[in-house]
């Protein structure tokens, strides 16, 4: 009889610690759910869009709102660089699943690659950033 008691209870403490990790592995996979919810993932691309004309597009592919965007092209603020058109600018910020694009001035003396950095901040944190080299 204490055999079966034993047995009994070995079982039912096996199966605590069976449903006690089921339960920490879906609070884990609840806070990776919180955690990408509160990020965005912010990309650049640039694209030729007519003859000779060039835009270069910053896509959010994540699910959180990206604020105080900052583009550097070359170590450059956007604004400043040689491929910048006056009067366009991209917005500060950029909603989940958005994109936005601004016309850049290709020209002999300021061609691509370029290399870019995007700064900025989300609900997960403050001056995230994004380097790659742009090619058209």
């Amino acid at each position: 009889m204490k055999i079966s008691v034993w047995k009994s209870s070995q079982a039912q403490r096996e199966a605590n610690a069976a449903q006690k990790r089921i339960v920490e592995i879906e609070e884990q996979r609840e806070r990776e759910k919180l955690f990408e919810a509160k990020q965005d993932n912010l990309r650049p691309e640039l694209r030729k869009v007519e003859r000779g004309t060039y835009r270069l597009y910053l896509i959010n592919h994540g699910k959180a709102e990206a604020r105080n965007i900052r583009i550097k092209l070359d170590g450059t603020p956007l604004a400043e660089h040689c491929a910048a058109v006056q009067n366009d600018r991209m917005p500060a910020f950029l909603g989940p699943g958005a994109e936005c694009s601004v016309l850049l001035a290709i020209s002999s003396g300021c061609v691509p690659p370029f290399e870019i950095e995007i700064t900025w901040d989300d609900d997960y944190g403050t001056d995230r950033t994004y380097r790659t080299t742009l090619t058209p």
